[in-house]
């Protein structure tokens, strides 16, 4: 009897062992051909699996795109383009295949619904604001059009280049709508800059920024509107750089015609995640593996070699957060207070929206590891990131960046647009009227009043490119910062440099400091030029020392017409090869970069005569001495 209970439990514990791995197995197999589902059909795939230990998210994050990590379930959320998931599979890993991120679905277009022509003050758009569908790409095109035909003094269409497929006999640009009063003319004011959907399929800021579009210029125009005075102050006073779809090619993957978003992908048409293909600071030239920066990423690159801008936003979706700076390190960027603080504005402009315009309270409202306000999370807390852009514009660009994720689900029904349109319009609004405040002036050539390319640095708070600096074309500076006194040090090549002490600053004030005038290291020649240990061949000339210069000196026989000119960086030089009893003229003049002196006032010596010889004149030759 007890061997026969024995021998059951041995049998029922060896059948449910079987039926788990078979039910494990059966799993895995359902994971993996839902997984080659979505590779044949978008060539990426979005999957979660569960890891041991947060520390792990560093290595993976080399290897594949890190969406989301829940630390409470230690479930990781990535991306890999079909080479990287491949590579993935071979370290046997168990994962899941997230439908919810993977899952095509149709959604509503421009073109299928039927269009309502607005005319205001003679005005017509292609678009009937507020959006209730996604845009087709033509649409999307014209609409932007439509913005600078019908604002020419406050919008202006600039084509930054082509994407991937806009250059292979497509059509796809990356577009910015440039807004400001007297949109033509290059002035002294910020630039601030919005782009939205680098990864293709998260889209809720597409729409979004092309209402916020309208609504500046709209409200520009009309004095009527109860927001016109605030509206009009921020186009009069800075320059606004706004980009709907920085990846149009991944958000019509698929559809040639590029009237759907029902397939969009988060990659470029090469298969890469362009928000991981740009320079890093920490993870190198090349962080995500790719030897190349992907062509939307050079264009953006180079917007941002070419124009400087003070503030930008960068938006996503998949979750609702303020995400600030920095991503690759847990270390804290030296303007982190300012960005926690502007940060929590931009969500709790959010939430007070959102229960203004329908009385819920849950937008923006969950609370991320190591935050202690619901909607905002510092990077690294989060999960860290190379590669990205936001570190880029940060380290390299001196532009203060923030990434801002706008909707818990990617592809948002277009029946939800104009409410995440009202929940976030104050919060874009103010987010770039911050980009306004803080310290700003101009900084010239003492000598010549012309503007001076110079550093802005705040003494003893930046570090890592947190720094400013100035506008070449004006020598104009902006400066935001969180609340408090600062010296400021001014500094450029070939420059003395000049500290502005004791500089106090409020949140939410614009502080226009007096010109800086800073004296050209090479604007005068050098003094006290002189000559000693004069000699028959030879005399030693000196002068007084200029730091950070180089020297030209010349030297000529008095009333000789050509002067001998030698470069030098040294303050103290000989002069070889003289002639004897003869007198000589030397001048001296400063150099730095492209700045020159003129020469100082000459100053005279006259080398010595040698003493005439001694002794038995020699006059016959062969001659012998004994040294007797």
């Amino acid at each position: 009897m007890k061997r026969s209970t024995l021998t059951l439990k041995v049998f029922l514990t060896v059948l449910l062992t079987l039926i788990f791995n078979l039910n494990t197995f059966s799993q895995k197999k359902s994971s993996l051909e839902k997984a080659k589902h979505y590779i044949n059909l978008k060539e990426e795939l979005t999957f979660s699996f569960v890891i041991d230990n947060p520390s792990e998210i560093a290595e993976f994050s080399k290897k594949l795109s890190i969406v989301n990590y829940n630390p409470q379930t230690g479930e990781l959320i990535v991306w890999a383009n079909k080479n990287q998931f491949n590579n993935f599979l071979e370290l046997g890993i168990d994962f899941e295949v997230l439908e919810s991120e993977n899952q095509v679905t149709d959604v509503l277009m421009s073109n299928q619904v039927e269009s309502t022509v607005l005319y205001s003050m003679a005005n017509t758009n292609t678009l009937t604001f507020p959006l209730s569908a996604y845009p087709t790409y033509a649409d999307y095109a014209q609409q932007m059009q439509d913005f600078q035909t019908n604002y020419p003094s406050l919008c202006e269409i600039v084509d930054i280049g082509g994407t991937t497929e806009g250059v292979a006999g497509g059509n796809k640009r990356l577009l910015f709508a440039k807004l400001s009063a007297n949109v033509s003319v290059d002035e002294q004011e910020p630039r601030m800059m919005y782009t939205s959907s680098m990864h293709g399929d998260e889209i809720a800021g597409y729409p979004m920024m092309l209402e916020l579009i309208n609504y500046l210029l709209s409200v520009y125009n009309d004095t009527g509107h109860p927001d016109h005075i605030r509206i009009k102050n921020l186009l009069d006073t800075s320059e606004i750089w706004i980009n709907p779809s920085a990846n149009p090619d991944g958000t019509y993957y698929n559809d040639p015609s590029n009237t759907s978003v029902s397939s969009a992908r988060r990659a470029n048409a090469n298969g890469w995640d362009l928000n991981r293909n740009y320079p890093d600071n920490v993870g190198g030239a090349h962080p995500d593996g790719n030897s190349n920066y992907e062509l939307e990423t050079q264009h953006f690159m180079t917007l941002a070699d070419n124009y400087h801008f003070v503030l930008s936003a960068n938006f996503h979706g998949g979750t609702e957060v303020v995400n600030y700076p920095w991503d690759n390190t847990y270390d804290l960027h030296p303007d982190n207070d300012w960005f926690y603080f502007i940060s929590v504005e931009y969500a709790q402009n959010c939430q007070n929206a959102e229960l203004a315009y329908s009385g819920t309270s849950n937008y923006m409202d969950a609370v991320y590891t190591g935050a202690t306000f619901p909607g905002v999370t510092n990077g690294a807390d989060w999960y860290r990131v190379e590669g990205g852009r936001q570190d880029y514009m940060n380290y390299y660009q001196q532009c203060k960046e923030t990434t801002i994720e706008l909707s818990n689900v990617k592809i948002l029904s277009p029946s939800l647009l104009e409410a995440h349109w009202e929940y976030n319009k104050e919060a874009l609004i103010e987010y770039l009227i911050q980009g306004t405040y803080g310290f700003r002036g101009v900084v010239k050539d003492a000598i010549t009043g012309d503007p001076i390319d110079a550093t802005v640095t705040l003494v003893g708070h930046d570090n890592l490119g947190s720094h400013t600096f100035t506008e070449i074309n004006h020598g104009d500076y902006y400066r935001p910062t969180i609340a408090g006194t600062y010296d400021i040090l001014f500094e450029a090549d070939c420059y003395e440099s000049f500290t502005l002490s004791s500089q106090t600053i409020a949140n939410y004030e614009t502080k226009v400091l007096a010109d800086v005038f800073l004296n050209p290291i090479a604007g005068s020649a050098p003094l006290n030029l002189g000559a000693s240990n004069v000699a028959a061949t030879t005399a030693t000339i000196s002068w007084d020392a200029i730091t950070g210069a180089d020297y030209d000196y010349q030297y000529r026989e008095v009333g000789s017409p050509t002067w001998i000119t030698v470069n030098t960086t040294n303050s103290t030089i000989n002069l070889n090869s003289l002639t004897q009893s003869t007198q000589y003229e030397v001048q001296v003049r400063s150099t730095c970069g492209g700045n020159t002196s003129p020469y100082s006032t000459s100053i005279f010596f006259t080398t010595t005569t040698p003493p005439p010889c001694s002794g038995t004149l020699v006059d016959t030759f062969p001659y012998t001495e004994s040294f007797e």
